[in-house]
């Protein structure tokens, strides 16, 4: 189940202005060119672009809150091979939540563009793409002992944002590692 919840709507000029000169301070760079070719459509929050990764009624779950000021592309990649398991769109200041992710070792990319290609399911240009530092072992453990069984699962929830100061340092990785199926 994906869930996702929305933010604001349009910017007004003057908060337009600002996030340009996050942005600049950051170090990312202008925005889209008018020139080149975007998604018509793009999707809604939460929904799975690509990925060879079945989600579950039940198992293991992924929150994440995009704190960013642009739209980022989260990949789920599978640690041992470094695979795609799952990709998915996640707009500025949304979050949303994977449900029934299966057992497994993951690793959590993340990236932030200017604008859907026409593809729907890749950046025009990657602006900045980072890692989470660990792989998530998501693994259930069964406890039965004489008294009762109980089942526990694996959840983590992450802040994505362009921003240094978050609790978990991500590694900043390119747009190739970030683009590779």
């Amino acid at each position: 189940m994906l869930l996702s919840t929305t933010a604001d709507a349009a910017d007004p000029p003057s908060r337009a202005n600002a996030i340009a000169a996050a942005d600049a301070a950051a170090g990312l760079p202008a925005a889209q060119d008018p020139g080149v070719p975007v998604c018509a459509t793009p999707p809604e929050s939460g929904r799975k672009l690509a990925g060879d990764m079945e989600l579950g009624s039940e198992g293991h779950s992924i929150e994440l809150q995009n704190s960013g000021m642009r739209d980022a592309l989260v990949k789920i990649r599978h640690a041992d091979s470094g695979r795609l398991a799952a990709s998915f769109f996640l707009r500025r200041q949304e979050a949303m939540s994977i449900e029934g992710v299966p057992d497994g070792r993951y690793l959590i990319q993340y990236a932030f563009g200017p604008a859907l290609a026409p593809d729907c399911k890749s950046f025009t240009r990657i602006l900045k793409a980072n890692q989470m530092p660990e792989a998530d072992d998501m693994i259930t453990q069964v406890i039965d002992d004489d008294e009762h069984t109980e089942v526990k699962r694996s959840s983590v929830s992450y802040d994505i944002s362009v921003s240094e100061s978050a609790n978990v340092k991500p590694v900043a990785i390119d747009a190739a590692a970030f683009n590779a199926e």
